[in-house]
């Protein structure tokens, strides 16, 4: 018998054996460019940093949250339905990524009067400083993300992920930091961002076309709005387990705190971590859906695919122990030397990445193979236990140590419960070889 120490190479063969080269060759590309545009938000931090000293960070920081937390509310879960739907959809994939569009756009022209019309309001209850003006242009930056998530989704839906790839990459990465050199002033740099947004949004839908599909009959828009709306409540629960630790250092600590500038590095930082693992969602989901829907998957992916979550944790585990030692040199050298009381914040979160890392792996074959939201489920409970946490640890701690405890709990059991549900719901399919 051979010993567990080589079951994990012998798992991750046969993956790699399993999944096509197109595959691997899209999860490479992608992940590139999401680096790339990670690193352009890395920059920008440092940049903002630099410009507008611990108080700006700290508004930057929230501006960004607020963003993180309202667009899930906004997109409707079309993402993964999308990301779903679109490469069953045949000849109706072009109507279909178009009539997602649309909606989204008519959804934020409504949130746009709303925050017109609201904006000092707005600006009070979400921890905006600034007035409306501020609140105005973080509006502007929604409807830019909201747009532009929306095309890049279809175009990976209907197979273009160079086109997806060149988009995300104008879109998140290189505007924005075009947008920073252009003013000083705050608000008109987040406004400038989402406005480059909704153009490289609108050139992306015009240019998606009609994916290969075996698919005679392409599902309804109907359904794919009900997918969608049934992901809705986790998509909005993932980014606020992220976006809840700075919004509440910003309110229990006060205005112009740094702490919520802190914070939201911290998470700023794990999400970088576990962006490796992040990119599987959109690069095999839509694969994964068009060849479980009609093949069911290999016992032999299916192996692979249980394996991949470990691997994450074991990968992500070493990265996490080096950026813990290197902390000092990483705050001082990014941020500044006024940013000292940022290390043991970033020490105490970033062992919340290796959980995370264990979900992102996870997700997408439960995405792909279940028809009950089981991930939203997951995200829910998940989320519902951080708030507890850090409600309750914040009677002891420091809003920032509390903030950064809660977050690592709720990881631990996201990561944990996403692992069994793997195990769980991997070998009710059919057995195949092929993912497509």
């Amino acid at each position: 018998m051979k010993s567990r120490a080589f079951r994990l190479p012998e798992a991750l063969r046969s993956l790699f054996r399993s999944v096509p080269a197109v595959v691997r060759r899209d999860y490479v590309s992608s992940t590139a460019i999401h680096w790339l545009t990670l690193a352009s938000g890395l920059l920008l931090f440092h940049l903002v940093a630099r410009r507008a000293g611990p108080a700006g960070f700290a508004y930057y920081q929230v501006a960004r949250s607020v963003v993180a937390t309202l667009q899930p509310f906004a997109l409707l879960g079309l993402v993964p339905a999308l990301h779903r739907y679109l490469p069953r959809a045949g000849d109706g994939a072009r109507m279909l990524a178009r009539q997602s569009f649309l909606t989204q756009l008519v959804l934020m022209d409504l949130i746009g009067l709303l925050g017109l019309v609201l904006a000092d309001d707005l600006g009070r209850l979400l921890g905006i400083p600034g007035g409306a003006t501020s609140v105005r242009a973080v509006i502007i930056l929604l409807a830019g993300n909201c747009l532009c998530v929306v095309a890049v989704a279809a175009l990976r839906g209907c197979g273009q992920v160079t086109a997806a790839n060149l988009a995300w990459l104008l879109g998140l990465g290189i505007l924005p930091v075009v947008a920073f050199a252009l003013t000083d002033r705050m608000e008109v740099f987040l406004a400038l961002q989402g406005l480059a947004m909704i153009i490289i949004a609108v050139a992306g839908i015009a240019v998606a076309r009609t994916p290969p599909s075996q698919q005679t009959r392409p599902p309804s828009f109907r359904t794919v709005v009900t997918f969608g709306l049934r992901r809705a409540p986790g998509d909005i629960a993932l980014p606020a387990l992220f976006s809840f630790p700075t919004f509440y250092a910003a309110a229990a600590a006060g205005p112009g705190d740094p702490d919520a500038g802190y914070v939201g590095f911290v998470t700023s930082a794990i999400t970088l971590i576990c962006s490796l693992f992040g990119m599987l969602t959109p690069v095999l989901l839509p694969r994964l859906s068009g060849a479980f829907h009609t093949t069911g998957v290999g016992a032999e992916l299916g192996r692979g695919l249980k394996t991949l979550p470990v691997v994450a944790a074991a990968l992500t585990t070493p990265v996490t122990g080096l950026l813990f030692l290197a902390a000092p040199t990483i705050v001082h050298n990014f941020l500044g030397l006024d940013f000292t009381e940022a290390i043991d914040a970033l020490r105490l979160g970033l062992p919340a990445a290796i959980p995370f890392a264990v979900f992102y792996a996870a997700r997408p074959t439960l995405d792909a193979l279940a028809d009950s939201p089981i991930v939203s489920r997951l995200l829910l409970g998940c989320l519902a236990l951080q708030i507890v946490g850090t409600l309750a640890l914040g009677t002891l701690l420091s809003p920032s140590t509390a903030a950064l405890a809660g977050l690592t709990i709720g990881a631990v059991a996201l990561g944990a419960a996403s692992y069994l549900a793997l195990l769980h719901t991997i070998p009710a399919p059919k057995l195949s070889r092929r993912m497509g």
